[in-house]
């Protein structure tokens, strides 16, 4: 009988990638629900239904298995912002519909937005990768005259601090809808913008988000 080596080591490979797939899983759950101090490698096997023997294979360390779950909310997140990296020309419309964004996703998943939460909490370096697009954005904004000169690391933390609050309150559900709304608002207005036009770009902002990211696939 003729042994297809490809068919079963593409099947080898599925059936490792489903398993690293379901660890990455029951781990956001256990995380979400302890947080990564009071985590522990039984928690995650139990509920993943696995032996500790195999996690280790996966991930050798508590840190590996963090660092996979800190790339694959980036990896959602950077998903979810794709459609609108392009098409629009008003910077200060862009950071607020980034921003709105991501506060949908986190709201409309809650156990990934507490999870951020959880491991924003950790030693894991924080994403460069959004920092980065943050200080181009700030940059363009100036550039155009639509948000005020100042340090952009110092605009960087008020906008990043001002996010991670209303993440954690909106994923907590200690606060309704509209307080996206507002504090991206005042966040808008604080960069320069004037509250009126601050108020609608943020409103705009805030439904479109929720209407691209419950529409129907």
């Amino acid at each position: 009988m003729r042994v297809n080596h490809e068919a079963r080591a593409a099947a080898a490979e599925n059936r490792r990638a489903q398993t690293r797939a379901r660890l990455i899983e029951a781990a956001m759950t256990v995380i979400a629900e302890k947080g990564p101090e009071a985590s522990s490698i039984e928690d995650f096997v139990a509920a993943a239904g696995v032996s500790r023997g195999t996690f280790y294979n996966y991930f050798p360390t508590f840190e590996d298995l963090l660092h996979a779950l800190n790339t694959e909310i980036s990896e959602a997140l950077d998903k979810t912002l794709e459609p609108i990296r392009t098409g629009i020309d008003d910077p200060a419309v862009l950071l607020s519909t980034v921003i709105h964004r991501i506060f949908a996703a986190f709201t409309l998943d809650p156990v990934r937005g507490w999870l951020a939460l959880k491991i924003e909490a950790t030693a894991i370096p924080r994403q460069a990768v959004f920092e980065a697009r943050f200080d181009a954005i700030y940059a363009a904004a100036v550039a155009s005259g639509r948000f005020r000169q100042c340090d952009v690391a110092a605009a960087r933390n008020l906008a990043f601090g001002a996010f991670r609050m209303g993440q954690r309150d909106m994923v907590l559900g200690e606060v309704g809808p509209d307080h996206a709304v507002d504090l991206v608002s005042l966040m808008l207005i604080a960069f320069g913008l004037t509250p009126g036009e601050a108020g609608k770009i943020s409103r705009d902002a805030f439904e479109a988000a929720h209407q691209a990211l419950q529409r129907p696939n």
